[in-house]
């Protein structure tokens, strides 16, 4: 009795271990099955990262190589006498001939890292070509005069972002165009008010025209891009439904308008002053080896202004702008002679490769 009652435990035991075993298999099973589907998800991940970072670098390859040809382009039109195709048309053309191409190969991955990308415009692009304007303007002459360049900046922009956003909605609305509604009308008035005046300043140029003349169209084109954005940041501001469009909302969005505005025209004039100072007080003009160094430092006060608007919720365009045009004044005595030399010519070659980009960009 003994010995049966002891085989009957083994075997009661071995029927639980059997049970165990069978009710915790589908488990395993399924979680090696979880475990090797998570690793195969992983693997498919990593290399969905992988071909993103090669179509990103055969973009960056594509936009270089774009940006090359417009230079190149450029010349030989110049060279010929093609004046009717500006560079700025040529970037554009370059820019669909090279998603053509990429449309052509159907590279969706390659076509996606070459849609425009606004922060990157904002951040990139941008603010070289508003600071070397500012930078190298002729600051006496745009103050001489100041308000008739102010009075096209500021009425005329407002005049032509009614104008053209009024025709754009009306036109909307007889079917001629794509119908938007008024704020969106008004917004694309505001942005497409925004004109750049590189060919016909080239033309200046190469005329001789009068300084005034001259000082008043670059001068009304800087400030017509930064009153174009505060702007349009404006108008978008009653894209809330808790802003109608009524007198007391309208007035607040012109008190927008001039605190943005006004703000950043004092960050910017801030970190111009403290630029004008620092280098004073380090006179590296009298320093030929730390030639570079002056010319690097230069650049911290622009750009740390641009960020410090932005991060404000101000605008960074009108700081960096501003911080330019007291740069010009107040920081350039400071410089070395050569230092005046480098820091002109090597602003105005970064803002000539972001303004080409710009249109290669947009093309």
């Amino acid at each position: 009795a003994a010995r049966d009652q002891k085989w009957l435990g083994k075997l009661s035991t071995k029927a639980r271990n059997l049970r165990s075993a069978l009710e915790t298999a589908p488990r395993r099973d399924l979680s090696e099955h979880e475990a090797a589907l998570s690793e195969e998800e992983e693997e498919l991940l990593k290399e969905e990262a992988e071909e993103e970072i090669i179509m990103l670098k055969w973009a960056t390859v594509i936009g270089i190589a774009a940006l090359g040809a417009t230079f190149i382009l450029g010349f030989l039109a110049e060279s010929i006498h093609l004046h009717w195709l500006p560079e700025a048309a040529i970037g554009v053309l370059v820019g669909m001939f090279a998603s053509g191409l990429a449309k052509m190969a159907h590279s969706d991955g390659l076509l996606e890292k070459e849609k425009f990308d606004f922060e990157f415009f904002m951040i990139w692009l941008l603010p070289p070509i508003i600071f070397e304007a500012g930078f190298n303007m002729n600051v006496q002459a745009f103050i001489a005069n100041l308000c008739p360049t102010a009075f096209f900046a500021f009425i005329g922009t407002f005049a032509s972002t009614f104008v053209v956003g009024g025709l754009v909605w009306w036109f909307g609305q007889m079917g001629l165009c794509y119908p938007l509604g008024m704020l969106a009308a008004l917004t694309f008035g505001s942005l497409i008010s925004a004109t750049d005046p590189v060919t016909v300043l080239a033309v200046f140029q190469a005329l001789g025209v009068k300084i005034d003349l001259f000082s008043m169209v670059f001068g009304e084109s800087v400030l017509n891009d930064a009153v174009a954005i505060v702007l349009s940041r404006t108008l978008l501001s009653f894209n809330n439904p808790e802003n109608p469009v009524d007198a007391e909302h309208i007035l607040g969005a012109g008190k927008l308008f001039l605190i943005i505005f006004i703000g950043s025209l004092l960050i910017g004039a801030v970190g111009g002053i403290l630029s004008s100072l620092t280098f004073k007080l380090l006179d590296l003009r009298h320093h030929d080896e730390m030639l570079y160094m002056e010319a690097a430092l230069s650049f911290v006060f622009p750009w740390c202004a641009y960020f410090v608007a932005e991060a404000s919720e101000l605008s960074g365009i009108v700081s960096i702008m501003s911080c330019g045009m007291v740069m010009a004044t107040y920081t350039r005595p400071n410089f070395s002679p050569r230092a005046v030399r480098l820091t002109a010519r090597a602003y105005k070659v970064v803002a000539l490769i972001a303004e080409t980009f710009v249109f290669v960009y947009l093309g």
